[in-house]
């Protein structure tokens, strides 16, 4: 009998075991990580990593919150979907895909962005207090979209007003970012 409730006893704790593993497998969708990640070896698609310093910013020049705002930046990543003339619906399964993943609860959305030629939203992952990446994405029309991570440190809300107002001291220009996408056709 010893041995019946130490064999019952294994295979209910095996049975919970795989029960676990198989909700965790099932729930465990793309990340966006994993969607970047992906989606870097896509001729479709255009991956960059940027580094903050491409930003340009006269950090002397900034006001103390906006300079704070600033060194939390570390770097962004970009990826940018072109529409294919040979697969036009492919923009919209595309598209699909990364708001699926937005809208996994581990995302807050911090706005929409909503003009004449673009929809899109802000994003961020972690907490108000601990922003992990700000997330920003921009779909144009029917031409393509365009997906930001941006990674930072000791990201904060309270520093999005003043990132913003250091960007808009950027001196960076159209042709920095040329001299990085020689042969993109951008």
């Amino acid at each position: 009998m010893k041995k019946s409730l130490i064999n019952h006893r294994f295979n209910w704790t095996l049975g919970i075991a795989f029960l676990a593993l198989s909700m965790v497998a099932c729930n465990s969708g793309p990340t966006l990580q994993s969607y970047f990640v992906e989606k870097s070896e896509d001729p479709n698609f255009i991956s960059l990593t940027l580094p903050s310093s491409i930003l340009n910013i006269a950090v002397d020049s900034l006001q103390t919150d906006q300079q704070e705002a600033l060194a939390t930046l570390k770097k962004l990543n970009v990826l940018i979907y072109r529409k294919s003339v040979n697969e036009p619906a492919q923009l919209d399964v595309e598209s699909d895909v990364v708001l699926k993943i937005l809208s996994n609860s581990a995302y807050t959305e911090l706005m929409k962005l909503n003009a004449e030629d673009y929809k899109g939203a802000v994003s961020y992952l972690g907490t108000e207090d601990a922003i992990k990446e700000v997330v920003i994405y921009a779909k144009g029309g029917q031409e393509g979209f365009v997906l930001v991570r941006v990674i930072g440190d000791g990201m904060n809300p309270k520093h999005l007003k003043p990132f913003v107002e250091a960007l808009q001291m950027s001196k960076a220009s159209a042709e920095d970012f040329k001299n990085l996408l020689p042969d993109l056709g951008i």
